[in-house]
């Protein structure tokens, strides 16, 4: 926790300093926690939205509480694109991130497609929308 700014257990503080490391970002982009949060909220939207691009600003809006910029959507879309051609062509990667962490799976929904949300939802989550409030 001390890599997140958290406060050591036998301080209080009124207020905690915002930094943005490296080592911040590795950690929320690889920490099984972070990956298995991402593949959670990634099958509840797809779960629940019609199209991608509404999975898309579901997931952001819960994440941040507010919609993408119509450049945030774009950037996030063309991630989502290029995730999923890439673990549809890699259907053993597509498995593993798909199956990451101990809450059970969604039934019904694609490999492929549940991976590649959630590096959508794993980029959502890194912004300083999602993990800063202001």
């Amino acid at each position: 926790m001390l890599t997140l700014d958290a406060a050591k257990r036998d301080v209080c503080l009124a207020r905690r300093s915002e930094t943005a490391t490296p080592l911040q970002a590795l950690v929320m982009l690889n920490d099984p926690q972070f990956v298995e949060a991402a593949r959670v909220l990634a099958e509840r939207v797809l779960a629940e939205q019609v199209s991608r691009d509404d999975a898309i600003a579901t997931a952001f809006v819960r994440l941040t509480g507010r919609p993408p910029t119509a450049e945030e959507a774009t950037i996030l879309r063309d991630i989502h694109a290029a995730e999923l051609a890439a673990f549809t062509a890699d259907v053993a990667a597509a498995a593993k991130v798909a199956a990451t962490g101990a809450h059970p799976r969604t039934d019904g929904l694609a490999d492929a497609e549940v991976a590649a949300m959630t590096i959508v939802a794993s980029a959502i989550m890194n912004t300083d929308a999602a993990s800063t409030r202001r």
